[in-house]
């Protein structure tokens, strides 16, 4: 059976360059950021129904990924940063989105610190609540009892921690 491993966290920890280079080290494949090429596409600051649109990516994605992996993938965030995003900005979360973060949820997430520094870009906008929005991870990964090892520290450190979590797991 495959198993999805989830990189998780705020914006810039570093979860696009992990996710590539678990990749690389296990000799698999992986969902890059979806969110990420949706919103270089749009004409137009995205809104609800783009955040939407990205969640139904995500999930599009990773059905499509996982018949290419070996033994394992990893995926760049899920429908978790999802739901996150959905209440930073008051916007309603669907009860359908809800329903498959319970029913998707990864059987190990990397949950990214941050222990990094900000760097910044055109879509990236929470520097200064990168402490309220990691709060919102760890709350909602243990609201739906989620299995989540912290993933910290620069550069090697980070990854090295990063590969003994999927190596431990995948015992």
């Amino acid at each position: 059976m495959i198993k999805r491993i989830t990189i998780t966290g705020t914006e810039s920890t570093g979860k696009s360059t992990l996710v590539a280079q678990l990749a690389g080290h296990y000799k698999t494949v992986y969902v890059p950021d979806y969110s990420r090429s949706y919103i270089e596409k749009l004409g137009h600051k995205y809104h609800h129904t783009d955040v939407l649109n990205i969640a139904h990516g995500i999930i599009e994605q990773e059905n499509q990924v996982q018949h290419l992996a070996h033994r394992i993938f990893f995926s760049d965030n899920d429908l978790i940063n999802i739901k996150i995003w959905l209440q930073y900005y008051k916007w309603h979360v669907p009860d359908w989105l809800e329903h498959e973060i319970v029913k998707r949820k990864s059987p190990l997430y990397l949950l990214c610190d941050i222990d990094i520094d900000w760097q910044a870009d055109e879509q990236r906008k929470n520097a200064d609540d990168r402490a309220e929005l990691l709060h919102r991870f760890v709350e909602t990964l243990t609201a739906i009892n989620a299995n989540y090892v912290w993933v910290r520290g620069k550069g090697d450190i980070r990854l090295n921690a990063a590969i003994q979590a999927v190596d431990d797991f995948i015992k």
